[in-house]
């Protein structure tokens, strides 16, 4: 069982509440999460029309948490790319909670891919 956040290399950054887009008096855009489509450069280019919120690509908690190197190519977002939500797709709690642990600094919130029938 692990204990504590693994440490990332990436920096945090607060975005405020996201909340907060709900009381704007108009329609919240989203874009939802897309297999191979929903990297970081697409996001960028959908907040540059407007998107409130974003979501990332399906990433495999459990593999996510076993490689440095699956962390650093399966998550990636810079200091613009706020509010951002990470989906992941779990088959036991601990795993999903030691992921959202490390992710919780750069992000504005977790998704659990529950019907994904990719894996």
């Amino acid at each position: 069982s692990r204990s504590s956040c693994l440490v990332h290399n990436k920096i945090p950054m607060d975005s405020g509440n996201i909340m907060d887009l709900f009381h704007r008096g108009r329609p919240v855009r989203v874009c939802a999460p897309m297999v191979r489509y929903s990297k970081l450069a697409f996001r960028c280019l959908v907040r540059r029309y407007d998107c409130d919120v974003c979501f990332t690509p399906m990433i495999v908690a459990a593999d996510f948490m076993r490689s440095a190197k699956a962390r650093d190519s399966e998550f990636t977002t810079n200091k613009t790319d706020r509010p951002l939500i990470v989906q992941f797709a779990a088959k036991d709690a601990q795993t999903l909670a030691d992921a959202a642990c490390v992710v919780s600094p750069f992000s504005d919130g977790v998704d659990l891919n529950c019907g994904c029938p990719q894996r």
